[in-house]
């Protein structure tokens, strides 16, 4: 008999795999079907909320390996938070931890920076102090992606994202009026002797609190942004790199040294030696992927808070671990 993918042949393949107790071998065999799907179908599963996953850690847990982080990674503070059914869940579950910090943690006067991505979209969705802080100031400190014709309608862009916070905030904002990439390191410097560029990237040395997202480690995870601004041999060069990961588009070594790259120079973005002067930085981050990122974004020096779900904390401490 064919087999009909639906969401009542999903339902039953999930009940047969979670409550059965059936091995994927044995589904494929009942169904006629190679592993390959059914192992697919469960992941479907998750993000058609036909399953969910709820696992019931104590407050305690949480605070223990959140002191193990601080000591391994010598920052100051951690934030653990629970993984979701899909890294989509694990992102709003980051981004509303990061929500709460900045709206508990947000003053008058203060100047924040923001970074924008999946992470930090989901924090701004999930803001909920609205008009608490006067005189504020919300700096967006990296360039745009792209205008939203070139991009999927659910993206929000880092304008936008500084804009719509600010507004929930009751603050004021400034934009990068600029794009993130640019063809080659002269246009980089031409760009950043703008007036009005320059007037904006100026405020980088007034910032009090920054936030970003951290890069994946993972060559083949890396954000389909870069499609936008490179060339399709640009970016088969970029996934060659072996690194441990990126910050600001900056790769870097283990030990969190940058490696020099071919975009080395054309990135318009806060600069690391900026964003190590910021008294208060603050990275997100969701999924196993993102481990090592942070393990050199920390031995470089360039965060010393980070709020991060269960699945990431656990692979930094395995990295920890299992190499000393």
């Amino acid at each position: 008999m064919l087999f009909e993918e639906n969401r009542e042949s999903l339902g039953k393949i999930a009940t047969l795999y979670y409550l059965g107790e059936l091995s994927q071998d044995e589904i494929a065999e009942m169904y006629g079907i190679s592993r390959f799907k059914v192992s697919r179908i469960l992941k479907k599963c998750r993000e058609y909320h036909i399953i969910e996953f709820h696992i019931n850690n104590k407050p305690e847990y949480y605070r223990k390996l959140e002191t193990q982080l601080c000591e391994w990674m010598k920052i100051d503070a951690a934030v653990i938070v629970a993984s979701g059914s899909t890294l989509n869940e694990s992102k709003t579950n980051v981004g509303r931890a990061a929500a709460r910090y900045l709206g508990e943690s947000l003053k008058d006067g203060m100047t924040v920076g923001l970074d924008w991505g999946t992470t930090l979209q989901a924090m701004v969705r999930e803001y909920n102090y609205p008009g608490q802080c006067k005189d504020c100031l919300f700096v967006q400190i990296s360039g745009s992606v792209a205008s939203q014709s070139t991009v999927s309608t659910d993206y929000v862009d880092g304008h936008d994202l500084v804009r719509n916070l600010a507004a929930k905030a009751g603050a004021s904002w400034s934009l990068f009026p600029a794009p993130y990439i640019v063809k080659d390191r002269l246009l980089c410097t031409m760009l950043l002797e703008e007036p009005a560029i320059r007037k904006h990237i100026d405020l980088f040395d007034k910032i009090d609190t920054a936030i970003f997202g951290i890069g994946s480690s993972v060559s083949q995870n890396l954000s389909a942004f870069y499609r936008i601004f490179l060339s399709p041999e640009e970016w088969e060069q970029l996934l060659t790199y072996d690194s441990a990961g990126e910050v600001f588009s900056n790769r870097l070594t283990m030990e969190g040294t940058v490696i020099e790259t071919f975009l080395t120079g054309r990135v318009l973005t806060i600069g690391l030696a900026q964003l190590k002067r910021i008294p208060n930085v603050v990275v997100l981050g969701a999924g196993a992927d993102k481990a090592l990122s942070l393990i050199a974004a920390a031995k470089g020096g360039f965060f010393n808070r980070m709020i991060i779900d269960e699945v990431t904390a656990l692979s930094i401490l395995h990295h920890f671990e299992t190499t000393g």
